[in-house]
């Protein structure tokens, strides 16, 4: 009886870490000319766009809840040039809590991880299609 009692315990566990993968990158790009910030949203291992860059998140990964917050994500990022083939500029892991560890190298853009999500319709983003009007109860 006793040696099933560790087999009953880490079923048990499994059952509660049965969290989601992620299926949703979400992206900060940063236009160091201009200043101007972007959220970027899209599911895992489709094509992304800001600026002139393509990236495509191959891999994304959460830490679980108990461990210290960290999103890492597998990036492939192309530099699209008119008259001239998409040129590979990074291909590596970025992690929200380390930008500077391992980030592109580019002289107009800057991508930062924020977050790795599970979402259900990973095809939709977060944000509502019109502003949520307010009510004025008392």
């Amino acid at each position: 009886m006793a040696a099933d009692a560790p087999k009953a315990k880490a079923a048990a566990v499994d059952e509660e870490d049965a969290t989601p993968d992620p299926n949703t990158i979400v992206l900060q790009g940063l236009n160091k000319v201009t200043g101007h910030i972007s959220k970027l949203e899209g599911p895992i291992g489709t094509v992304l766009r800001f600026g002139n860059l393509e990236i495509i998140a191959r891999r994304c990964w959460k830490s679980s809840p108990e461990e210290r917050p960290e999103n890492a994500a597998l990036l492939e990022i192309s530099e699209l040039k008119p008259g001239e083939a998409p040129q590979k500029i990074f291909l590596g892991w970025m992690f929200s809590s380390s930008p500077g560890l391992s980030g592109l190298e580019h002289p107009v853009y800057d991508i930062t991880v924020l977050a790795c999500e599970a979402r259900e319709d990973p095809e939709k983003s977060d944000k509502p299609e019109k502003p949520a009007e307010k009510s004025d109860k008392k």
